[in-house]
């Protein structure tokens, strides 16, 4: 048995639900798990090419020897010009399929689906799968605009109608999609168990660098890209003069001047962050409110309870229910002393074992 995964990420990349996916298949399983990164669809932009050039992004979770990773060459990107697309790497694109189905062999295979694309519809069309499975992660189309987000949207629409099953993230993802697929299942993040482990094992184990006792720590590990609301981190930092801001995690927006409170950081591999979130007194989500974050529900969330750390949030997506229901509190509740309630850890084996083991390990 074997199971392509066409992830939206690169495996080195920070650690995200495609990662703990894989890993989950990987340790459940004597599955192959044959990660495909994703391909290059468009041009470049200007920040594409400063985050390459200074390398922002930090090596994830380790990988099980039974993860095989695929990487795509030679592809020119010009979606959303899809019949270009296809026409000009169509040889790239064959090589890359044939490599799959070597890795494949003689086994039953499923495909998980976790980024709408060109190849994804060619691969199912090229492969007799057991069982096409989409795992919608984000609002992919939100990310893009004008033709290219024309595209994404159908694009996924046409994976969503091809999928025996369609996972999503959110309440939001589900019940925007939910209506385009033959069968869905609600799927939100976790924590892993390796993280709490880590957490407790090493419970000394605190970073130390920026701990002092007199000074308030607050802290983000993730991504900081165009949903980053940079006027939460202004204002906290006004308010809270005397405190330290810790912003942890590959930028892919543009530079701005910082107050001196806040600290501006590169991204660490995934088993560093238990040491790092132990020195916060705060674990901050500051996530713009649009239709882009309406379908997110953050895994920092998780690990930052995990960690038994009390969570500042704006109020998007999954986040908006949490502070309605008190285990998180907006900056504004924040800074008028109120404290939310620390919910218990969820584990990424207690969401991923609803689904079905025929449809992950079809025989």
């Amino acid at each position: 048995m074997a199971i392509v995964y066409l992830s939206p990420v690169s495996w080195n990349s920070i650690a995200q639900r495609p990662h703990f996916f894989a890993d989950f298949l990987a340790k459940n399983s004597k599955t192959k798990v044959i990660w495909v990164d994703p391909l290059p669809s468009r041009f470049p932009k200007i920040d594409d090419i400063r985050t390459k050039l200074i390398g922002v992004e930090a090596d994830s979770i380790s990988k099980m020897e039974n993860i095989i990773v695929i990487r795509a060459r030679n592809i020119i990107p010009v979606e959303p010009l899809n019949k270009l697309y296809k026409a000009i790497n169509v040889y790239s694109l064959n090589k890359l399929i044939q490599n799959i189905k070597d890795e494949i062999g003689s086994q039953y295979c499923s495909l998980v689906v976790g980024k709408p694309s060109v190849f994804s519809l060619k691969l199912i069309n090229a492969i007799n799968f057991k069982y096409v499975i989409a795992d919608v992660m984000d609002d992919y189309p939100q990310f893009f605009s004008g033709l290219a987000q024309i595209s994404v949207d159908k694009l996924l629409k046409g994976i969503l109608a091809k999928a025996d099953i369609a996972l999503f993230s959110s309440s939001g993802l589900i019940n925007k999609y939910h209506s385009l697929a033959a069968s869905s299942l609600l799927i939100k993040n976790a924590c892993s168990h390796d993280f709490l482990l880590n957490l407790q094992e090493n419970n000394s184990d605190v970073d130390t660098q920026y701990l002092k006792k007199e000074i308030t720590t607050y802290g983000y590990i993730g991504s900081i890209a165009k949903w980053f609301d940079w006027d939460f981190i202004l204002r906290l930092s006004v308010e809270k003069p005397n405190s330290l801001i810790r912003i942890i995690g590959p930028n892919y927006s543009k530079l701005i001047d910082l107050p001196k409170n806040v600290v501006l950081e590169p991204a660490i591999h995934h088993s560093q962050i238990p040491k790092i979130v132990k020195s916060f007194d705060y674990g901050l989500i500051p996530f713009k409110i649009n239709e882009l974050t309406d379908s997110v529900d953050p895994v920092k969330y998780y690990e930052y309870t995990a960690a038994k750390i009390p969570v500042i949030s704006t109020s998007f997506g999954e986040m908006a229910q949490r502070i309605d229901s008190g285990f998180a509190v907006t900056l504004d509740q924040h800074l008028n002393n109120k404290h939310p309630i620390i919910e218990p850890p969820v584990f990424w084996e207690d969401r991923f074992k609803l689904i079905d083991r025929e449809v992950l390990y079809a025989q």
